[in-house]
């Protein structure tokens, strides 16, 4: 009987707390905001892309190509993607080519001067670089001042064209994970995880501190156990979070299947649809494990408080640790080194350094179940320790107590 009614009075919470938050009007504002941004990020690029392509094709720009030193010809230069060349021997100055390209009588100019007898020098005259086009000119002159150099003496054509002619490449990597898709997962899923303790983290602080400043609290701890009524704000909370992220899930999984035509041919975005359902599950299971992991922290900071404006005194510190784990995380999953791994074992850390982990490497079993069984053990501690703070702070009322205030009242609700 007495589980029966625990469990009773848990669901109530749970319910109380789920159906307040779906029902807000915040709540309902927030998730068509971000549902509509989805839609036009799906939507908006296939659509210009049918616009240009309805467009004449009358964006190809003009690219001048000035050669002091008469060692090349038109044929040595093939037309970049999109650029129209016009080649031209003979002397010109950057000052003339400069007000060439500022009167759009060019969109860019190429001059190849001959500094010294051994030394060449390209000046690439533009208003703005904003792609590799210098770059592969350089090694476009450099391949036809080669091809020149080797027919004064006389090269075979036919080796000349083997000795230019760029080896295939093949990329084998050890890991099975398909990196750039892994990086935007891992990217993806840790927004969402800080997105997720910030938000209803907060929220739990805020309801728990609202109850206390309205001195229900004295009311609720007398007709409840203390254990219900915290870890049913948590959960209640929390599965409406998630009921508001699979909303958003949901709906760019459909306007991504709308435009798949669009989106099938990018990599990353297709690669990210392509994620096994092994790991799909171990990233939401580590997800839940951090979420809950830092709800419990925060029920436990509203717990303390008197007034809402005092939670961010404690949220400050937890603040501070969510930033070290993503900047550890961060930069564990971009340099060649152990960080990543050893933030995945500080249980603190071990969720969302785990969510990079198994999206951009293949993780050994023991460390997936270590991991998890740390993961699970904080979150009963936190929840343990929520449970015991909410008892005594709930009752604490004036000024915000300090750190040893709280050790001290948990030692004599201990010895009580």
């Amino acid at each position: 009987m007495k589980t029966s009614s625990s469990l009773m009075q848990f669901y109530r919470v749970f319910s109380h707390e789920y159906q307040n938050l779906i029902q807000s009007k915040a709540f309902r504002i927030l998730t068509l905001v971000i549902l509509l941004g989805i839609i036009l990020l799906f939507t908006i690029p296939p659509m210009t892309t049918n616009l240009s392509a309805d467009s004449p094709a009358s964006a190809t720009k003009s690219l001048l190509i000035v050669d002091e030193t008469g060692l090349f010809t038109a044929e040595d230069f093939s037309s970049p993607a999109g650029y129209a060349i016009t080649f031209q021997q003979g002397y010109s100055t950057i000052d003339q080519l400069k007000t060439q390209v500022d009167a759009d009588l060019v969109h860019d100019a190429l001059f190849i001067s001959m500094e010294s007898h051994e030394k060449m020098t390209l000046y690439f005259v533009t208003k703005n670089v904003m792609d590799s086009l210098p770059q592969d000119l350089q090694a476009l002159v450099a391949a036809a001042n080669l091809r020149n150099i080797m027919s004064q003496y006389s090269v075979p054509s036919s080796l000349i064209t083997q000795a230019l002619t760029a080896p295939d490449l093949q990329i084998i990597t050890t890991s099975s994970r398909n990196l750039a898709s892994g990086f935007l997962s891992a990217n993806i899923f840790i927004m969402l995880l800080f997105y997720s303790i910030v938000i209803y983290g907060v929220m739990v602080a805020s309801g728990v501190a609202q109850e206390k400043s309205s001195r229900a609290m004295e009311v609720l701890i007398t007709s409840a156990r203390t254990d219900n009524l915290i870890l049913g704000k948590i959960f209640g909370i929390g599965l409406a979070g998630l009921t508001q992220l699979a909303i958003w899930v949901i709906g760019m999984v459909i306007f991504y299947r709308i435009h798949f035509t669009y989106w099938k041919d990018n990599i990353i975005i297709s690669g990210l649809w392509g994620t096994g359902a092994s790991q799909l599950a171990l990233m939401l299971l580590f997800y839940l494990l951090g979420f809950f992991m830092y709800a419990a922290l925060y029920g436990a900071i509203g717990s303390l408080v008197s007034r809402t404006e005092d939670i961010q005194l404690f949220q400050f510190p937890i603040t501070i640790l969510q930033i070290i784990g993503l900047f550890g995380t961060t930069m564990g999953m971009v340099m060649p080194n152990s960080l990543l791994t050893v933030f995945s074992f500080i249980p603190i850390y071990t969720p969302i350094s785990m969510l990079a982990r198994i999206s951009i490497t293949d993780v050994p079993l023991w460390q997936l179940l270590l991991s998890i069984g740390l993961s699970a053990a904080t979150v009963v501690l936190f929840s343990w320790l929520a449970v015991k703070i909410y008892r005594v702070g709930v009752l604490l009322y004036g000024k915000t107590p300090s750190i040893l205030e709280v050790f001290r009242s948990l030692r004599e609700d201990k010895q009580n």
